[in-house]
């Protein structure tokens, strides 16, 4: 046992819960846990926020400008007119053999190098399950998906093989993997576990944010958790609860693609669609790249555009550098959908209503984040927190090192006699306007770290 007297550690992360979504009605278990320790009223996901950025952020400690998983697509570096769908484990693995998927250590590889053990179990996407621990297999570590063996690693594939199978559907899903946790792990605990439920996130998607059908997977998702916490031995057993983003609602749908198609200055470059958007310029030319971000400022189904920092920058873009996001994977160019009030322009597949992320809407960054067990205090902090802090507080937490290192921080104000950071929370306002066209980025410092509050046209 360590200074902190914590020898095992639990992540669970409820997949797009937004803060408003914890009430009585549909998380009471949430609810409980959250009366035990410390809630973090000020957390916040990184951009863009989608599941296997926050996934990556999740396990590195680290902003997607230093993990390098900067999207759920990905321009292929082996043919950039071609994306790689990184929610598919098989294209995953694939250009793994080609390069190594995170450029900084995963928080699999440090406990393995500390002599400690790593489970993921997943419901989420194939890929998703896989960015938790990428190097599981040659580390011998188990990661079990609730999408059958395909997702597993080696080891994950034995011990599936001694359960029942997991079911089809996605509430179903979340549900018997967090029972899986419950019988076969929970009683004896690895020393660091993520369990990741694909809910609320599917349901509202599909069936619509706050729906009765999303309320009615919510309500499952929390009542799996509450048999955890029924069986669950505070001294022995630190855990974390939190969510990798939240959602928008979708008010339309837009094609972009069949926007640029006509566009002379798109020939040649890859387009990267989701709730935000991306252009791969393969010749990263600064004239090309300035060209294509002042044609998107003047369109009026944009809203936020972000360009790789150039000398010069045009008029009303704002600097990719801004969104804490820019790395050699990253899309020259970066824009958001015409949002208002919550709701979000979308290029995809999902209905009107449904729910999406990506962006940079407040209701898409700000998350659940939560903390009780061994040494652990009781209350609400206000100070600044996030996705990227999670992996550093569980080393510390477990009297480990490589936190260090990472650009998350420790969350000493809710260790049981632990300090509050000393530094200034100060905002911090990035504008830029042109003919027609504003925008604004809000984020947050705390000293070296800094967290995205919302990035919107004005």
């Amino acid at each position: 046992m360590d200074a902190h007297g914590v020898t095992h550690f639990l992540l669970v992360v409820f997949d797009g819960l937004r803060p408003d979504m914890v009430r009585a009605d549909t998380t009471p278990n949430l609810l409980r846990f959250a009366a035990m320790g410390t809630r973090f009223a000020h957390a916040r996901s990184v951009f863009p926020s989608e599941t296997r950025v926050c996934s990556s952020t999740v396990v590195t400690g680290c902003l997607p400008r230093r993990h390098g998983l900067v999207a759920n697509h990905i321009a292929d570096p082996r043919d950039p007119a071609r994306s790689i769908d990184t929610g598919d484990v098989a294209a995953l693995r694939a250009l793994a053999e080609h390069e190594r998927l995170l450029d900084v250590p995963t928080l699999g590889e440090l406990l393995a190098g500390a002599g400690r053990d790593l489970v993921v179990l997943s419901s989420g996407t194939t890929g998703q399950t896989y960015m938790l621990n990428p190097m599981a297999d040659a580390l011998g570590q188990v990661t079990v998906s609730a999408h059958g063996p395909v997702g597993c690693s080696a080891a994950g594939r034995k011990l599936l093989e001694a359960v029942d199978p997991p079911p089809t559907g996605p509430v179903e899903r979340a549900v018997w993997i967090a029972e899986l946790f419950r019988t076969r792990f929970l009683p004896a605990p690895p020393v660091a576990t993520i369990l990741w439920l694909c809910e609320p996130d599917t349901s509202g998607h599909y069936q619509g944010l706050f729906s009765e059908a999303q309320c009615a997977a919510l309500r499952q998702a929390d009542a799996a958790f509450g048999r955890i916490l029924d069986d669950w031995d505070p001294a022995a057993l630190t855990i974390a609860v939190a969510s990798d983003h939240g959602h928008a609602g979708i008010s339309g749908l837009f094609d972009v693609g069949a926007a640029l198609a006509e566009l002379n200055g798109f020939a040649g470059c890859t387009l990267l669609r989701g709730s935000s958007c991306g252009l791969f310029v393969p010749d990263a030319h600064a004239d090309h790249i300035a060209g294509l971000a002042t044609w998107l400022i003047r369109q009026d189904w944009v809203g936020s555009v972000f360009a790789a920092d150039l000398a010069e920058l045009p008029h009303g873009v704002l600097p990719r550098s801004a969104l804490l996001a820019d790395h050699r994977r990253a899309a020259h160019v970066l824009f958001t959908l015409r949002s208002r009030d919550g709701t979000t322009l979308y290029d995809g597949n999902l209905p009107v209503g449904g729910g999406t992320h990506g962006g940079l809407l407040g209701e898409e960054l700000r998350i659940v984040l939560m903390l009780a067990g061994a040494g652990i205090a009781a209350g609400v902090s206000a100070i600044p927190a996030g996705l990227v802090d999670i992996a550093p507080t569980a080393l510390a937490l477990l009297g480990l090192g490589g936190w260090q290192t990472m650009d998350g921080r420790v969350l000493s104000e809710a260790f049981a006699g632990g300090a509050a950071p000393t530094d200034s929370i100060v905002p911090e306002t990035w504008e830029a306007a042109e003919a027609g066209y504003a925008q604004r980025l809000s984020r947050t410092r705390l000293g070296r770290h800094v967290y995205l509050e919302e990035g919107i046209r004005l």
